[in-house]
């Protein structure tokens, strides 16, 4: 989703405020039109910073059980606000993972690190990857059927997305950029995946689909040989997200799969599980199975020491990352649950079997680390012994926002980025976070997130990248 420029959002809100014309969720150094959510109210951050009332309580050391099997490699800052080329809240934090290389897009920037050492390799806005600028939200992935990285994000026109495509499998050789200019008008939430025949981008077609998902499938084989082929389609109405599959040893003729909520992400009792077949086609054939999974429902309440309910829960509800693994679907997003009296988010994460083309539910999931902890921003992937590795944000009334990383038992869970500081501007939490299994030994996870540090009044968000195993 459109990212929001600080210095633009006071005009923005006054031109939306309430306005049924403003039906998009969010805006970045753009004209204020069509860029705020109805209804939500005009963001902290654009009123007067200010201490909160009482002195900040000690923010209190999350005790890490002994028994803990999550083994830290490496540690990586990532991009934070004041180095995002941008200025803008909130981050859309990813990472990818290929070869020897760890490659971030957040907001307007894109850095590379050597995945052995840690070492900063890039650091460039995306207008140098894309030699033209560019609307943002990026996401990257590696795709590791055939070796290339894949950075997508607005066009310079916001009507369009760019797709810069790597050389080679060094994400510092330079990409080739297509600018995709037939996807609605202004495609925004756009999330990529593919499979062995094509890569697939869905998002959110405000340009003339009313904010419903939205297709363009694209021929993988012409891509790399340098010609756009491209094909357009509409799956039945679902909004905000229906992210595709990242299909790792997807063979050809497979199909394409999503999995999102069925259809609003207010909150239900059914996870949306999409086929599509005949991909490289404008006609492709949607199958859609509705699996009943415990009740979820959009949470109202997460605590910072000092400020109450001073969390902000917007968006949850919502799965952004889909991995394909050993025949299992792979997803997870930020939901409250009836035990809690659908008030704090929690982790919810799905694991779904798709060998036999039919999905059925293999294991559903929560990370609660206890009452009153709000859990946000949760992805998940799967290795190869089949254990699930996952991240999230995590907060409470003793702990700042921070970035954990673990497995699915409450033991197997480490801090990895405490949290130092107030989070001051607290109209949307992001957009999503990322794991993903490095390629070269199918153990070793990769995760990004968002944390606040000890000056989260300047430097207003976070973000972070590490490595872990599980025992």
């Amino acid at each position: 989703m459109k990212r929001t420029h600080v210095q633009e959002f006071v005009p923005l809100a006054l031109v939306c405020g309430l306005a049924l014309s403003c039906m998009n969720l969010f805006a970045q150094q753009v004209t204020p039109q069509n860029r705020v959510p109805v209804g939500h109210p005009v963001p902290s951050w654009s009123q007067p910073r200010s201490i909160p009332n009482g002195p900040l309580p000690q923010a209190v050391s999350p005790i890490i059980d002994p028994l803990v099997s999550v083994t830290i490699g490496k540690s990586i800052e990532g991009v934070d606000f004041n180095g995002s080329n941008c200025g803008c809240l909130p981050p859309d934090t990813n990472a990818a993972v290929g070869g020897n290389f760890i490659a971030e897009a957040v907001n307007f920037d894109f850095r590379v690190w050597d995945k052995t050492t840690g070492n900063l390799l890039l650091d460039e806005p995306l207008s140098t990857l894309y030699g033209a600028s560019s609307g943002g939200d990026p996401y990257v992935i590696y795709d590791d059927i055939v070796g290339r990285w894949y950075v997508t994000a607005f066009d310079s026109s916001d009507a369009g997305l760019f797709i810069g495509v790597s050389n080679d499998g060094s994400p510092l050789d330079g990409f080739v950029t297509y600018d995709l200019t037939n996807v609605g008008g202004f495609p925004d939430y756009q999330k990529i995946g593919y499979n062995r025949d094509a890569i697939v981008i869905s998002y959110n077609d405000f340009g003339s689909g009313g904010g419903n998902a939205a297709i363009l499938a694209i021929d993988k084989t012409a891509l790399l040989s340098g010609h756009l082929v491209t094909y357009n389609s509409v799956p039945k109405a679902q909004f905000r997200a229906m992210p595709p599959a990242q299909m790792h040893g997807s063979v050809p003729g497979d199909p394409m799969w999503f999995v999102s909520t069925d259809g609003s992400d207010s909150g239900g009792t059914i996870m949306r599980v999409t086929k599509m077949t005949n991909v490289l086609s404008n006609s492709p054939t949607f199958t859609y199975t509705s699996l009943p999974v415990k009740q979820y429902q959009n949470a109202t309440t997460a605590d910072q020491p000092g400020g109450p309910g001073s969390v902000t829960v917007f968006p949850n509800t919502t799965t952004t990352q889909v991995q394909y693994r050993n025949g299992h679907l792979l997803t997870a997003m930020a939901s409250s649950l009836k035990k809690d009296h659908f008030t704090y988010p929690k982790g919810l994460f799905y694991q779904i079997n798709v060998a036999s083309g039919t999905p059925t539910l293999l294991k559903q999931g929560t990370i609660d680390p206890g009452k009153g902890v709000a859990v946000q921003m949760v992805s998940i992937d799967e290795n190869a012994k089949h254990k699930l590795g996952l991240t999230w944000i995590e907060s409470s009334n003793t702990e700042y926002l921070s970035m954990w990383v673990g497995s699915t038992t409450k033991v197997a869970r480490v801090d990895v980025a405490p949290g130092g500081g107030f989070f001051f501007d607290s109209f949307r939490l992001g957009d999503y976070s990322s794991t993903v299994l490095d390629p070269a030994d199918g153990l070793t996870f990769w995760s990004a997130n968002e944390y606040i540090g000890s000056d989260g009044s300047s430097d207003i968000w976070r973000t972070h990248i590490a490595s872990f195993t599980l025992k």
